[in-house]
């Protein structure tokens, strides 16, 4: 494999982050400190900014999996189903996801997201509820996995978080495939980690390749590695 070189443009939009707002309180996550401590506000994402973030995605010469998920949970936003709706249009081919913790995944919620072959990645923050999360997942064929990387394979958030680590080290694959994250507000950041948009390069208002990808601040204190 040759070597990764830096700075090297963006080469796909992986992840759309369409609200900072969540349904619960988790301590090992940054959710609930966005105001407090990391001057991010709670909100959901404006539907322009996320045509953007698409009208991006479209255009990107290695543009692969897109996730519509983030900080916050993807079901708490008023026009998750437009947003849904849209992605697929914009990306017939492609494989589209989110992560949720299982809240607000009822029946009618599944029917959607099969008709637009969304998969779902459901985290077991709170078993009573993601456990018939998963059985609905399930029985109308959305489900990803489930995730308890919050208990099996631990992480700080690159020490943004007062949490054990136990994630095995392992080459960043966001710098290893130059893959771009769509905050809330529309900028662009290169880390699903990036709970304070420290590594923010540009906005979904720039241009497709004109933002460019390498390792900054937060990657020193991460428990991934610089590939």
């Amino acid at each position: 494999m040759s070597a990764v070189t830096y700075p090297r443009p963006i080469a796909e939009i992986h992840q759309i982050e369409v609200t900072t707002l969540c349904n619960l309180r988790c301590v090992y996550c940054p959710s609930p400190r966005l105001e407090r401590h990391r001057g991010r506000p709670k909100q959901h994402m404006d539907p322009e900014v996320f045509e953007r973030a698409l009208w991006w995605a479209r255009r990107l010469p290695h543009q692969g999996e897109l996730s519509l998920t983030g900080i916050g949970e993807t079901l708490l936003h008023p026009n998750w189903q437009d947003f849904v709706a849209a992605a697929r249009r914009a990306l017939p081919t492609n494989y589209l996801n989110f992560s949720t913790n299982g809240l607000l995944l009822d029946e009618a919620a599944c029917e959607v997201l099969a008709r637009h072959r969304v998969k779902v990645y459901v985290s077991l923050h709170r078993p009573e509820k993601a456990g018939p999360a998963l059985e609905l997942a399930k029985r109308y064929g959305i489900l990803a996995s489930e995730n308890a990387s919050a208990a099996t394979s631990a992480f700080d958030w690159a020490g943004q978080v007062d949490w054990y680590v136990s994630a095995p080290a392992a080459p960043c694959e966001w710098l290893r495939r130059g893959w771009g994250n769509v905050l809330v507000d529309g900028r662009i950041t290169t880390c699903c980690l990036d709970a304070a948009g420290a590594g923010v390069v540009g906005t979904v208002y720039d241009e497709p390749g004109s933002l460019s990808i390498e390792p900054y601040s937060l990657c020193d204190g991460c428990h991934l590695q610089v590939p």
